[in-house]
């Protein structure tokens, strides 16, 4: 290639040249400042480097310090949390139940003088069945709270208190001695912070420390919610000794003058030595424990930590240098997260630099032998170099570079095709295969873009969404036509603004849309969905979807908004729609319900249905109502409300004239919904109705409407309400009565069956008084017959045996005098509210031992504060037992039991008889399934207890819902 003195070849050589020759001279006297200004800066950077080496290892000497404490009192902590869970897997020990006393201060306490732990309750708990539980359940722990408690040489006490302040503690000493008799420590901060209120995710809570007022010195405590089977029962706490802790801070020293300190979350001194206080308070600090505990070092007015005191609160982690009344200090701390504690090294400055001086020299020695070899070498070099670059200028640069303007030439030209030769491998030969590969890369590019672009044409199309794009960087916003077309724009009607959306936004979503936005945008995130309004051309409002992405650079920051907008008018229009239909239905449900939730089944059928009837008026707007019934082919009247005094017997005398030809009976005919709209001037304009003449003259309705009552395929009869001359009947109110008909087609049937279920109650009630009759009382009066006819023969034969006789025939009088006082009690159970319940139990005591000879033993009580029902059912369950136990167990005796306990009555029967297997199906399960159901029917339990050859045990208790 030939060198012109116009080409790029000369102008490179000659500028290498001059460039190399300045450079030169340029170079050797920068290097010597530049050496001199490096030299000194690498000493200072030697010196702040040597710093920050000493305060990161303060720091990482901080944290470490904090974390082996945290996990140190962290792991006593745990053994309350691992009481709490192994206890509420153990078993039932009944065998560690305590035997309690009452103090001569009237708390309670466990008297045992071999006892594992102490047993406190409060003088103002009563030992109810709920406390027993309870200290009878945590007995367990008398041999749990050792055995944890001995792992951890930190650990003073745990302890178990439950919401009646009942508290298991070990070691024992005497609480009752110690505890004033009244504590209320449910009520006090370690209970209520772990209540589920408080803590419902179950975790660890600390109380601040305090000073024990038993000698051991500062304390924490560590408390463990308790749960069984999902419930609260109370917490385990453990108290945890920071003598140890604080002992070993104080003789942690960081430097040779350094010391350590520990603080809580309101600055207060856990552990610190004397000497580090007075330097930091500039003053001698107190060395009483309970004044030095009361010292916070962040909100002292002259502590040189009270600047830190909003970074301790945060939990941070750092190093600072502060000023302490004359003296710098290096401060280093580190957090203790979960207690909220704060353990601080202090350090006096000088001692953290005090090798930058030696380090300073050292450096500038080695700089000026360094400067010295640098300048020869500088000098040589560019001579060197200045021959060396002019040769290998041409041959090695000027060459290639030719080749790749050339090239250059032909792609600006069009023409992707081109290749640079690309044989060497330096930064040439790599830039050659670079522009080759960026233009294969272009060439696929470019194929891709088109298909891409495509590709973007037809989805738009396809999808009829509006586009949108927001550069945030420019500010441009770009809206798409189809964008605007959604609401009723030509592309040229609406500006590309930021301003032209927020406009079209309607008034009540705007500030909230825009501050959604502003929201997403500063929040990093990467979609946004939501729904809002915007203003149509014609003044319309459309519901659209909006979705967004956001593009972002590395530092998060929105670069590019783009997104889309859906019309979804149509669809928000059908939920409304459906929401007002649906609510519609629903106050039709509830009219309903309204009507139904009154009408009570016991009542007789036409109390029933005036009920009915009047609920009809109450929520359908009618005047009146009538419950028509079919009584074989004929209607009468069976309910009514708001119709005047006679209209029954009119109406009646109508229907019998026109021989089922009446409004009413065309529905029972029909079966069918009638609405008769005039009928007051049909009535009397029809002679027919003539005995309804006086009553329509004055009606307050004009339009009936009546509805068939069906159930089950049967037509029971109809349901009839009388609208006033001013109530439009629609569809509505039809559907309403029609609603309220269906209802009520159940209640008439549901009446019908409880007077036929009454019925056929009673009479198996007599069938069972002629059972007992027979085999009770007719047998004794046929004995007496008897015996009265035999004393006649011995008074003629053989007087001195006449009394046997007689003494005979007066036992049989009295087993007859108990049977029926038994069987007329049976039936007239009401005179348990006159001689109440245990002088039932002892009357079928009496009959037990009348009729069957069995030996009863009875345990009655005080008479239990319960209502009839609750004392009914248990008088039927001991009746259902003992009747069992006289026909399926073979037993002697019986034991009848009644008692109170608290708020709780509980009944016994027990039997010494042959007993079964509860596993094995067997006659009289069905008295079994009765007991239990008359119990819950009061809110109560019932509970039978048995096994082969053991007699049999039913035990109820009745709790306080069914107390009076």
């Amino acid at each position: 290639m030939r060198v012109g003195i116009g080409t790029l070849a000369a102008r490179v050589l000659l500028t290498v040249a001059i460039l190399m020759l300045a450079l030169g001279t340029i170079v050797a006297y920068t290097v010597t400042r530049g050496f001199l200004s490096a030299r000194d800066r690498a000493a200072e950077r030697a010196n702040v480097g040597m710093e920050h080496e000493i305060s990161r290892r303060l720091l990482q000497q901080a944290e470490s310090e904090a974390q082996a404490s945290e996990t140190r009192l962290l792991a006593v902590g745990e053994t309350a949390r691992l009481a709490a869970n192994v206890w509420a897997n153990l078993p039932l020990d009944a065998s560690r139940a305590p035997t309690l006393r009452r103090a001569a201060s009237g708390a309670w306490y466990d008297a045992r003088p071999n006892r594992a732990a102490d047993v406190w309750l409060p003088r103002g708990v009563t030992l109810d069945a709920s406390t027993r539980r309870d200290v009878l359940e945590t007995a367990n722990l008398d041999a749990l709270f050792p055995a944890l408690l001995s792992e951890h040489s930190d650990g003073v006490a745990l302890y178990f208190t439950n919401a009646q302040s009942m508290t298991r503690y070990y070691p024992p000493l005497g609480l009752h001695r110690v505890l004033p008799p009244d504590l209320d420590i449910a009520h006090q901060a370690p209970f209520m912070n772990v209540r589920p209120e408080r803590d419902p995710a179950r975790l660890l809570v600390w109380s601040p420390p305090y000073l024990d007022d038993a000698g051991h010195g500062l304390l924490v405590t560590a408390s463990a919610p308790l749960y069984k089977d999902g419930v609260f029962r109370g917490m385990i706490a453990v108290d945890v000794s920071l003598n140890r802790l604080t002992t070993r801070l104080r003789g942690l020293n960081p430097t040779r003058g350094g010391s350590a300190m520990l603080l809580d979350r309101k600055g207060r001194v856990l552990a610190a030595p004397e000497g580090a206080l007075t330097l930091l308070l500039g003053r001698t600090p107190p060395k009483a424990p309970r004044e030095l505990l009361r010292l916070s070092l962040v909100n002292d007015a002259e502590s040189a930590l009270r600047d830190l005191k909003d970074t301790f609160a945060r939990g941070g982690l750092g190093a600072r240098v502060i000023d302490a009344h004359g003296s710098s200090l290096v401060v280093t701390f580190a957090p203790l997260p979960t207690l909220g504690w704060t353990l601080v090294l202090v350090s006096p400055l000088e001692e953290v630099t005090a090798t930058r001086r030696d380090v300073a020299t050292a450096i500038e020695l080695d700089a000026d032998r360094t400067l010295t070899l640098t300048g020869a070498f500088v000098l040589g070099f560019f001579v060197v170099g200045l021959t060396v670059t002019a040769l290998l200028a041409h041959v090695g640069l000027l060459r290639p570079i030719a080749r790749l303007t050339r090239a250059a030439r032909a792609v600006t030209a069009g023409n992707l095709d081109v290749r640079v030769p690309a044989r060497r491998r330096d930064e040439l030969g790599t830039l050659g295969d670079a522009f080759n590969t960026m233009l294969e890369r272009l060439q696929a590019r470019g194929r891709e873009l088109r298909r891409s672009q495509e590709r973007y044409e037809l989805a738009v199309r396809g999808s009829n969404d509006g586009l949108w794009e927001w550069n945030l960087g420019a500010d441009d916003v770009y809206f798409s036509p189809r964008w605007k077309a959604i609401l009723g724009y030509e592309d040229h009607e609406l500006a590309n603004t930021l301003s032209s959306w927020r406009d079209q936004l309607h008034p009540d979503e705007r500030d909230h849309v825009t501050r959604s936005v502003d929201a997403h945008l500063a929040s990093g995130g990467d979609l946004l969905e939501f729904e809002h309004r915007l203003r149509h051309k014609d003044g319309s409002w459309r519901w659209v979807l909006s979705r967004g992405a956001t593009s972002r650079d590395e530092a998060g920051r929105a670069l590019r908004f783009a997104g889309s907008h859906t019309d979804i008018t149509e669809r928000v229009e059908a939920y409304r729609l459906l929401e007002r239909r649906v609510a519609e239905r629903t106050r039709e449900l509830e009219a309903v319900l309204a009507v139904m939730k009154d009408l009570t089944f016991g009542a007789n059928l036409r109390e029933t249905l005036d009920n009915l009837a009047r609920g009809v008026v109450e929520v359908t707007g009618a005047v009146a109502a009538a419950v028509l019934l079919d009584d074989q082919g004929d209607s009468k009247y069976g309910g009514t409300f708001g119709l005047p005094p006679g209209f029954e017997a009119a109406d009646a005398e109508l229907a019998r004239r026109m021989k089922g030809r009446g409004m009413m009976q065309q529905t029972l005919h029909d079966g069918a919904t009638v609405v008769w709209r005039g009928t007051r001037a049909s009535a009397l304009a029809t002679p027919e109705y003539a005995p309804l003449h006086p009553f329509m003259r004055d009606a307050a309705w004009d339009t009936v409407v009546s509805v068939p009552l069906v159930y089950g395929g049967r037509l029971l009869g109809t349901l009839a309400a009388y609208y006033p001359q001013d109530r439009d009947v629609n569809e509505a109110d039809m559907h309403l009565v029609e609603g309220i008909a269906g209802q009520a087609a159940v209640a008439v049937e549901n009446a019908r069956l409880f007077a036929d279920a009454g019925d056929r109650a009673a009479l198996q009630e007599r069938h069972k008084l002629a059972r007992e009759l027979h085999d009770s009382v007719s047998q004794a009066l046929y004995g007496i017959a008897l015996g009265g006819r035999t004393t006649l023969r011995l008074l003629e034969r053989s007087p001195e045996k006449a009394p046997d006789s007689v003494k005979y025939m007066l036992s049989l009088a009295e087993a007859a005098l108990a049977e029926m006082r038994a069987l007329i009690f049976e039936l007239r159970p009401e005179s348990l509210e006159q001689e109440g319940l245990s002088m039932a139990l002892a009357k079928l005591a009496s009959a037990l031992q009348a009729r069957h000879g069995l030996e009863v033993s009875l345990d009655l009580g005080d008479e239990p504060d319960l209502g009839i029902d609750a004392k009914v059912a248990l008088l039927r369950i001991a009746q259902e037992a003992t009747h069992n136990t006289v026909k399926h167990a073979g037993a002697s005796r019986v034991e009848l039991r009644l008692w109170q306990e608290g708020s709780v009555v509980v009944l016994e029967v027990h039997d010494d008889g042959m007993g079964f297997d509860p596993g094995v199906a067997r006659q009289g399960s069905l008295g079994q399934k009765t007991m239990r159901e008359r119990a819950t029917a009061v809110g109560g339990t019932c509970s039978v207890t048995s096994s082969l050859g053991r007699g049999t045990l039913v035990r109820v208790e009745v709790g306080p819902r069914v107390l009076v």
